[in-house]
């Protein structure tokens, strides 16, 4: 027997696993940062994703909305420096 194919409507558009993560988080929860377009977006944490905006805070305080969809990638925890990286290899 062949497979069965269901229909889905022309405007849906599949999740990204990204944004299934961000709306699981908690709100307050630390991101160290979002990647958007390639480029790394410094944050400190995710307040809320509601519809399909997602909301940081920034590293100054300020609010960053972005749309959830588009988020590449997160990182979580600070990164190292330089030095604190040579010391922990000692």
């Amino acid at each position: 027997m062949g497979s069965i194919i269901t229909a889905q409507p022309e405007d849906h558009k599949p999740k990204s696993c990204i944004e299934d993560i961000l709306k699981k988080l908690p709100p307050s929860y630390p991101v160290g940062a979002i990647f958007l377009n390639g480029l790394q977006v410094p944050v400190t944490a995710i307040t809320n994703v509601c519809d399909c905006c997602a909301y940081f805070i920034g590293e100054n305080g300020q609010v960053v909305v972005v749309d959830a969809g588009k988020v590449e990638g997160l990182s979580f925890g600070e990164a190292e420096t330089e030095e604190e990286e040579k010391a922990s290899k000692c």
